[in-house]
């Protein structure tokens, strides 16, 4: 009995339900943290990698416009220490929609037993003035955590934000999938000798 009610228990904290899985990529989603928008979370495994690899390609900020969805420009605004910096990015949203932007505090952390690496990213929206063309995403947290495998490295990412003004329902709900799927084709495309994965 006590196993059921703990089970249970978990299951209502994460609530994360599966949306698709295709090509290797698992995409969840659940109730926001903020907002509208359903978090995400994003997993898949690559091969002939390593973790090291794949840590300096997501945080490559000044290479962001050429593979995040809908980045329309990105750079790092300070470096603090080797492990962390203060990134911005501005991104795409459909017409008749305005531009978000976004700064953050990106801080990397090495688990030097076990080789995991744990990158989280925090919202700081007073960090620079804001700009009168684009919306200023005030919440905003996210974690990759990428772990060594024997035959590579397994990815996950999670995100939660409020994007701000007035965004309809239909468009949340879709880009909770649709964009950490995109995210993830890209980067297993891009990091060579990815696994796809089923095709299914």
């Amino acid at each position: 009995m006590v196993l059921t009610l703990s089970s249970f228990s978990w299951w209502q904290v994460e609530g994360w339900l599966l949306e698709r899985e295709k090509k290797g990529i698992k995409v969840f989603t659940r109730k926001g943290k903020w907002g509208k928008l359903r978090d995400s979370k994003a997993e898949m495994a690559l091969t002939s990698t390593n973790v090291e690899q794949v840590v300096r390609f997501i945080t490559d900020f000044d290479n962001y416009p050429n593979w995040m969805p809908r980045c329309r420009s990105a750079k790092v605004l300070a470096r603090l220490s080797d492990n962390e910096f203060i990134g911005y990015t501005v991104v795409k949203c459909p017409w008749p929609l305005a531009d978000r932007d976004c700064v953050v505090r990106v801080r990397i952390d090495r688990n030097p037993a076990t080789g995991v690496v744990v990158i989280t990213e925090t919202s700081e929206p007073r960090y620079i003035n804001h700009k009168s063309d684009v919306v200023r995403i005030e919440q905003m947290y996210a974690t990759w955590r990428i772990v060594p495998t024997g035959a590579g490295a397994t990815v996950t990412n999670e995100y939660s934000s409020n994007p701000g003004g007035g965004i309809p329902d239909w468009m949340t709900n879709t880009q909770s999938v649709e964009q950490p799927y995109e995210m993830f084709t890209t980067i297993q495309n891009a990091i060579p000798h990815s696994s796809s994965g089923s095709s299914k």
